[in-house]
């Protein structure tokens, strides 16, 4: 049993580090920005009310990729990893359906998916974020399916069914508490645009996943390690483009010129539909 927990361990560990890959890791400032540029309604809200905001949009985008990847485990494990050679494919399909969407944010208008319980904050749906989810597990596959190999799919050949399953539920964990983390921080940055949520405890609530992601990085030193690599290459350039629009974006956002704010949001999902376009390309030479 202690062997199990060890392999259950390893699986949490790497769908953590699998999180921060570098070949979907372009989609994530276009979410971040997607979301704190869409539109609010100002109602004055408490601290925990926001939490849930980003504990929903956060299990939103994680049952998106934990699809993918559920899915990715039966394919592979009935037809093997032959699968893998299509995922570039379907990132850049992913690219040019986020160039879509940027272009549909420059018209004035947000996209909108209806659902029963929306996101008070947004005007967007669930359903949206979910299929966000959808489109950064694909993108990421390309990058992760070693990793899920190893720590998921292999178990269940070499341990047992009951102990793969485990694994792929540690996995999937390890992604979610990641996802998790990122969105009830910029929930409570959100918060504190929109003026629902006092300053103070906006930057408490901010800044306290990005100390829990801190020590994390510091306790498992993969997880440094995995930043590094998202922040290599060409991705240090995108991801520099997008540090220097972030206060822009912010800062348009405080003003209320909505108009600007929707012309930066759509040009930074352009630009990542199109960076991931030139990742597959050039970066993981799909065309080679």
């Amino acid at each position: 049993m202690q062997g199990d927990w060890s392999l259950m361990g390893s699986a949490l560990s790497a769908g953590m580090v699998a999180f921060l890959n570098p070949c979907g890791f372009a989609l994530l400032p276009s979410y971040i920005s997607h979301y704190l540029g869409g539109r609010a309604h100002l109602r004055r809200e408490r601290w925990w009310e926001r939490a849930l905001q980003g504990l929903a949009l956060g299990g939103a985008v994680s049952a998106g990729f934990f699809t993918v990847f559920l899915l990715l485990g039966i394919a592979v494990s009935l037809v093997g990893t032959a699968l893998g050679a299509y995922f570039p494919w379907a990132a850049m399909l992913l690219g040019l359906g986020l160039m879509a969407l940027g272009i549909f944010t420059l018209g004035g208008r947000e996209l909108a998916l209806p659902l029963s319980f929306q996101v008070r904050s947004s005007s967007q749906g669930l359903l949206f974020y979910y299929l966000y989810g959808i489109s950064y597990a694909i993108a990421s596959c390309g990058c992760t399916l070693p990793i899920f190999m190893i720590y998921v799919v292999r178990p269940i050949f070499t341990v047992g069914p009951l102990n793969g399953l485990l694994n792929f539920i540690a996995y999937a964990l390890g992604m979610t508490l990641m996802m998790l983390l990122l969105s009830v921080s910029i929930a409570y940055s959100k918060g504190s645009l929109d003026r629902s949520l006092p300053l103070r405890q906006a930057v408490i609530g901010a800044s306290i996943p990005v100390v829990i992601v801190l020590v994390l990085m510091w306790s498992q030193p993969q997880l440094s390690t995995s930043w590094g690599a998202a922040f290599s290459g060409t991705n240090r350039i995108f991801l520099s483009l997008f540090a220097l629009a972030l206060p822009a974006l912010l800062f348009f956002q405080i003003r209320h010129w909505e108009r600007a704010t929707q012309w930066l949001n759509g040009l930074l999902l352009i630009a990542a539909g199109g960076y991931l376009i030139y990742y597959q390309i050039f970066e993981y030479g799909v065309l080679r």
